[in-house]
């Protein structure tokens, strides 16, 4: 006379539970794997399919073969001897490392942006907004930079006159340094400087005397470290 096949099994973390024969009655098994979804979701089958486990492997060929498709994902999971905790505890091992793999992808974007914003840039100036010319009063020297009428005089108004703007020298552009926080991050990853010290530059005098060797510092220029 055949064996019954035994409706329950015991799990250590969760007591008696339907079997696989019956595991399409292990309601909490099914609710967590249709929450996972590995049927739609790409980067749980990207997961299994990566993982050195045979057993999740197995579980990915099934769940992707057509004849499993009305098949219960937990049936599924309990034929390839794979328990709820099991499974939980892979899924979680799996998500740390995606999240660790975005912050590093992340990290380096943040990275690109922060050098970006410890640049020296050109802004447009804020002393003529970009015009290149400033208005000026009659009567200038001569020789001022782009001293002109712009507008002869009326019966009703006096004449009008411009000159380049002396802050921007009619570039319309002037600098702007880059943010000093960004600047100051930038310089202690790249070991520039250390944290909360100055810029840190190593001489190699080779012998020479003292005095030679201050004129020698004197003439460093401390531009070459900067990301101007």
């Amino acid at each position: 006379m055949p064996r019954s096949k035994a409706l329950k099994v015991y799990e250590k973390e969760r007591g008696f539970v339907p079997s696989r024969e019956v595991g399409v009655k292990d309601r909490v098994y099914g609710a967590y794997l249709d929450k996972l979804d590995p049927r739609g979701r790409d980067e749980v089958q990207q997961a299994l399919a990566a993982t050195g486990d045979i057993r999740f492997k197995e579980f990915l060929e099934r769940v992707m073969t057509p004849k499993y498709k009305r098949v219960s994902l937990q049936s599924i999971a309990k034929a390839c001897n794979i328990s709820l905790a099991e499974f939980n505890a892979w899924w979680q091992r799996e998500s740390v490392q995606r999240a660790l793999a975005t912050a590093q992808v992340g990290s380096v974007m943040i990275t690109q942006d922060m050098v970006e914003d410890a640049r020296t840039q050109d802004v447009m100036c804020p002393r003529c907004e970009g015009l290149g010319f400033i208005g000026a009063f009659p009567g200038l020297p001569e020789g001022t930079p782009g001293y002109r009428e712009i507008s002869p005089a009326t019966d009703n108004e006096d004449a009008k006159y411009v000159r380049d703007c002396p802050n921007c020298s009619a570039s319309t552009k002037v600098k702007k340094p880059g943010d000093q926080h960004a600047r100051d991050k930038v310089l202690e990853m790249s070991g520039l400087v250390k944290k909360g010290a100055g810029i840190q530059i190593v001489q190699n005098f080779s012998g020479a005397s003292h005095s030679s060797a201050l004129s020698d510092l004197n003439v460093i220029n401390l531009d070459a470290v900067s990301l101007d």
